[in-house]
């Protein structure tokens, strides 16, 4: 189980949380302080921030309040969503959008729907995804929500970035960083800053790409932001090797994995397995290639392992080929799994040669 360790810790934390919170006199007041806690670590420490989602979700439910029950649920698919578990992310975002509507709380349903369709995305749901996007958009329009509509902008950008609408995806981006700027909203900007990166880094111009996700990391840091930050350093480390600089490549990857392994940030480590890879082979080092080939496989079995006893199980769609090992790998058949990853990383060091003596 991925974050079984996690787990364990938030069950621990749990009894002390109660204990710090037990002098407070209205349950509704514990609750909303463990939600912004919960919510606050999401982007700094993992373990805490399951810690007191936890908390905050006993706690919602002694009160018998539809919404705090509703947010303990909003902050634990939000949770999910981040360690990759997408089955349990979709099952709390559900259960919270019920309730929103029971209780007819627009607020709650908009920010509700963006989850679920970053969820969808995930899935490559993306009709659902975009249905999802454009729901929210226009209830935020509707309640004047600057911040949450920049969040839709920001979505449906991302859908047509991979949708190769590169030139649509970015007008989106720059629409959000505007209500960014106007909010003076660091974390949006910043969000923004890095999506506009991505449209640059598919457009092939380096410099652009590498300012854009430079300027995100920056604020990133500004706000000790340590989850977003590990995704910084994996663009600028991906821009970086595109870009021919060896050296700058590693470093940032070496920042990335450090950082995702210490959070236990499962799409981070795979992003900077793959970033790794790519480094020894250009490098010619194919032993360590294959060491982080490994890596990556085994992260990415971990992520299906973790999603195995949720009611909408699922194999990440990003990669085809991906599926077939992993399937190979749950069935423990390593000897297979060694023989596919090293036939890729010779495939791979084959057409890099090939490709440079054309050149």
């Amino acid at each position: 189980m991925l974050f079984a360790s996690s787990f364990t810790f938030a069950q621990d934390a749990d009894s002390l949380l109660e204990f710090r919170f037990a002098e407070m006199p209205d349950d509704s007041i514990k609750v909303m302080e463990l939600y912004k806690r919960g919510f606050d670590e999401r982007s700094k420490n993992i373990r805490n921030a399951f810690a007191f989602a936890k908390a905050c979700e006993a706690s919602a439910l002694k009160t018998k309040s539809d919404y705090l029950i509703a947010k303990a649920n909003n902050l634990l698919g939000i949770l999910y969503f981040k360690t990759g578990q997408l089955g349990k992310a979709e099952n709390y975002q559900l259960k919270a959008l019920n309730i929103w509507n029971k209780i007819n709380n627009k607020e709650g349903i908009g920010l509700t729907l963006t989850n679920l369709g970053n969820i969808f995305n995930n899935k490559n749901q993306k009709q659902d995804a975009e249905n999802a996007y454009l729901q929210a958009l226009q209830i935020f329009n509707e309640l004047n929500n600057e911040k949450q509509k920049a969040n839709a902008l920001n979505n449906l950008g991302i859908l047509k970035f991979e949708n190769d609408e590169v030139a649509i995806a970015k007008r989106y981006f720059l629409q959000a960083y505007q209500i960014g700027e106007k909010l003076n909203d660091y974390e949006l900007k910043a969000f923004c800053l890095n999506n506009i990166g991505a449209t640059y880094e598919e457009e092939k111009n380096w410099s652009e790409a590498w300012a854009y996700y430079d300027d995100a990391r920056e604020l990133r840091e500004l706000m000790d932001n340590q989850i977003d930050l590990i995704d910084s350093y994996i663009n600028l480390g991906s821009v970086s090797l595109k870009n021919n600089k060896i050296i700058e490549a590693k470093n940032y990857a070496n920042q990335a994995k450090i950082r995702s392994e210490e959070q236990q940030y499962a799409e981070g480590k795979i992003a900077c397995y793959e970033l790794l890879k790519e480094f020894f082979l250009l490098t010619n080092k194919t032993d360590s290639a294959m060491y982080y080939q490994r890596l990556f496989y085994e992260e990415k079995l971990k992520l299906v392992e973790a999603s195995d006893g949720d009611e909408n199980n699922f194999i990440p769609d990003d990669v085809t080929s991906d599926k077939q090992t992993i399937t190979q790998l749950k069935n423990k058949n390593y000897v297979l799994y060694y023989l596919i990853a090293v036939l890729s990383v010779f495939l791979l060091m084959l057409i890099y040669l090939l490709f440079r003596q054309k050149k």
